[in-house]
């Protein structure tokens, strides 16, 4: 009966770390993925709409759109990817095999997890608002496009811990 009862307890242990493991993973991925949604649509949509603004690049309507649609597309992903364990420091940096990837949340998303979303969600809509203003001519987009920014200002002074790089 003892040897038994050490089998179970052995197997129950092994599972435990398993488990343990793929959550480690997983929590890995689920911040990768936030992070390239930010880098590789948000960012770069972003930055080409202010050179627009800014005449760094000829204002082109369908572009600007074709970009605020782009944003608009992320929020409902995006607040997908926030499992708890997921904040800065809560993956371990030896788990992390590219320092990109670290986690740049604050506690507080999961302290106040729906003002978080209906900030994501205020996205959503400042960059569909954005994107039927490119049509109306650069003022209109401007000042759309800035309310959009004052979103993400808003979400990242509130949610974000900026990492040194």
């Amino acid at each position: 009966m003892q040897k038994l009862m050490m089998l179970v307890c052995v197997c129950v242990s092994v599972a435990i770390c398993a488990t343990a493991a793929i959550s480690a993973e997983d929590l890995v991925a689920a911040v990768k993925e936030r992070r390239d949604l930010m880098k590789k649509t948000v960012a770069p949509a972003a930055k080409l709409g202010g050179q627009m603004i800014k005449g760094v690049k000829p204002y082109d309507a369908a572009e600007a759109a074709k970009a605020m649609n782009e944003i608009s597309a992320v929020p409902d992903k995006y607040v997908t990817l926030f499992p708890k364990g997921t904040e800065h420091g809560g993956v371990a940096d030896s788990q992390i095999p590219d320092k990109d990837d670290q986690s740049e949340a604050k506690p507080e998303i999961w302290e106040n997890f729906d003002d978080f979303k209906k900030i994501a969600m205020k996205l959503k809509d400042a960059s569909a608002k954005a994107a039927g203003a490119a049509e109306q001519g650069k003022g209109t987009f401007t000042a759309a496009f800035n309310d959009m920014t004052k979103v993400c200002k808003e979400c990242h002074e509130t949610y974000r811990e900026k990492l040194e790089q």
